[in-house]
């Protein structure tokens, strides 16, 4: 079932996206001018233009991302970079000397040009995720992937343009309404940009989707499928899924973004050595890789899939806007260690699991019932078949182990949110038990995320048990230590 193409609302992220010709902070800078170019259809390569204006300093460089958001490890994209040329403020050439890392000098340039080869991309990323892709009626781009930046200059504000076959409809997570070919779109900064999702192509398909909270911020399913798929099936997992979680975090108050989108993609594997199934969270998207046969329930059954989408909807809370140290600000060129994953991906996946318990039945003892299995198959199912010598380690030592191996090694990855969500559970129960049900931990989240709003900046571990007995009148410090400590 084919869902139709539809003009969309401009979105915005934070860092904010705004459109075109406003701002959400006053700045004096100047925007750098970034354009896209996906010539043909099929074609396996895509250019870059960036336009810097204002005096450059004695030396630019430009940075290709190797390290992402949550990607927990690091990927080559900067391999995929071809062709780089710079130009002077007279347009004469200047010379280019591949540097250190992921960066090429490019002295005193106003204007920079590459290449991406994007099918050698696909072809040797082998995480379906975490590349970029191109068919013959289909383009996608991870911005992370394809965009790079002027080094030291990444909060400069960006405008975007892309440029399209002929024919194709565009879309933009910045700003899916102004992201006809040829229009300007408007990010913040280099985050926003780099954080954003584009796609391109007749095979793409688009619809909005009615939830709960449609009218506080709308819900997009952008998809793109190799398999038949049903529509009507994605667009009441993806509203169920965000129904839950905006309850669980904001109640009847407005979520933190004006839109969200979910955006999925099954796809045939392109060697038996490729993977699919994992999701990357955005600030105001979601976007998964699955195979091509998960498109069938019967291989992806709706509860299954409900909840993937869950969780990763539930991290434009936590850590997305919610974060320990090393998520941001962010480093592009390696990505950074990170002592609070468990706390990320443990807290955030057990908010879903009791989000998705009181969205599906309808009594306390139902809801308690459903949380209980969840929670046994996703948590402690993974602690029971543990590696001792993983087991053994320290929590936030752990995780930062998980901040390079995480989906390299998932046992790393498994048991580092696993015993952050067997945490997340017990202080939930000890705060219900000790507040006599007036409390629960999602009043703890909630104070937190307030939290990080006012002070803007990540919190410190050892910050958690106070904010949270603020928040709920109960100290769940012996709960922490406890999950934090060696298990064996």
């Amino acid at each position: 079932m084919r869902a139709p193409m539809l003009k969309l609302a401009l979105a915005a992220v934070l860092p904010l996206c705004v459109p075109h010709g406003g701002s959400a902070r006053e700045t004096t800078m100047a925007a750098v001018r970034y354009q896209l170019t996906y010539n043909a259809p099929g074609s396996a390569a895509a250019h870059v233009r960036m336009d810097i204006p204002g005096a450059a300093p004695a030396q630019r460089t430009l940075l290709i991302p190797r390290a992402v958001p949550m990607g927990y490890g690091d990927q080559p994209y900067d391999s995929f970079v071809a062709n780089v040329v710079a130009f002077d403020a007279k347009g004469a050439r200047l010379d280019v000397a591949r540097a250190d890392g992921p960066r090429w000098r490019v002295g005193l340039a106003v204007r920079v040009e590459y290449d991406v080869d994007v099918a050698r991309m696909e072809r040797e990323i082998q995480s379906g995720t975490d590349s970029s892709r191109v068919r013959l009626d289909y383009a996608f781009f991870l911005g992370y992937s394809v965009f790079g930046l002027i080094q030291g200059e990444e909060g400069r504000p960006i405008d975007l343009k892309i440029d399209a076959p002929k024919g194709w409809p565009v879309f933009s997570t910045l700003a899916p309404a102004a992201a006809s070919p040829g229009s300007l779109l408007r990010a913040d900064n280099f985050y926003a940009l780099a954080d954003s999702q584009i796609a391109l192509g007749p095979a793409l398909h688009v619809s909005a989707v009615h939830y709960q909270g449609e009218k506080q911020a709308p819900l997009w399913l952008a998809y793109y499928s190799e398999a038949p798929v049903d529509a009507a099936r994605l667009e009441k997992l993806s509203g169920e899924a965000m129904t839950a979680i905006s309850d669980y975090f904001d109640g009847s108050g407005p979520p933190p973004f004006p839109r969200f989108t979910v955006f999925l993609e099954f796809l045939k594997p392109v060697t038996p050595k490729h993977g699919y199934g994992f999701g990357m969270e955005h600030l105001e998207t979601f976007h998964a890789a699955l195979a091509a046969a998960d498109a069938d329930p019967a291989t992806l059954p709706d509860g299954r899939l409900r909840y993937h989408i869950a969780h990763h909807v539930a991290h434009a809370w936590i850590p997305k806007r919610c974060y320990g140290e090393g998520y941001y600000p962010f480093s592009w060129a390696a990505s950074p260690k990170i002592d609070t994953i468990w706390f990320s991906e443990g807290f955030g996946q057990y908010a879903a699991i009791v989000a998705l318990a009181d969205l599906l039945e309808r009594t306390p003892e139902k809801q308690e019932e459903l949380r209980q299995q969840i929670v046994d198959r996703r948590f402690r199912s993974v602690l029971a078949e543990a590696s001792p010598e993983l087991k053994r380690m320290p929590l936030r030592e752990l995780s930062l182990l998980a901040s390079k191996e995480y989906a390299v090694d998932f046992r790393i990855g498994q048991l580092t949110f696993a015993r952050g969500g067997l945490m997340a559970a017990e202080m939930d129960d000890v705060i219900r038990s000790k507040t006599h049900g007036t409390k629960s931990l999602r009043d703890a989240l909630r104070a937190l995320i307030a939290w990080s709003a006012a002070n803007k900046r990540a919190f410190r571990a050892e910050e958690l048990p106070e904010i949270f007995r603020q928040a709920t009148g109960v100290d769940v410090k012996p709960v922490m230590e406890k999950w934090l400590a060696p298990l064996d």
